[in-house]
């Protein structure tokens, strides 16, 4: 089965970018029933994020399983977070696998970014 994900950058240098990416292309790492991207500073990530020098070389991961997306940091020196809806100067720290939901941000070092609802 063909997945797809558009993830929007929403801060720093690359903002309003959109990025796309489909297990049709051979982005990511699908196994049985889970498809995974990479997030960091090194080119071997599906998602690269050059410009952000808080970025650790491989930060964080997303995950699609189930219809639903986890987010997953590797134990980064700066650092994955959710954003707190209430309060948006407290923003959540990710630690183990935290489910996503579509349009809701998150920061990868200094990097804000949103999974895009997919039609």
């Amino acid at each position: 089965m063909k997945r797809r994900l558009s993830l929007m950058v929403m801060s720093g240098i690359e903002d309003g970018t959109l990025l796309e990416f489909t297990t049709a292309k051979g982005d990511g790492e699908i196994l049985s029933d889970k498809w995974t991207l990479g997030i960091g500073r090194r080119d071997e990530n599906d998602i690269c994020l050059h410009n952000d020098t808080y970025v650790s070389r491989q930060h964080a991961r997303l995950h699609l399983k189930n219809d639903a997306w986890w987010l997953e940091d590797l134990n980064s020196t700066n650092g994955t977070f959710i954003e707190n809806p209430e309060n948006f100067f407290d923003d959540q720290p990710v630690k183990g696998f935290i489910q996503l939901q579509e349009e809701r941000l998150f920061r990868v070092g200094r990097t804000w970014l949103r999974i895009q609802k997919t039609e």
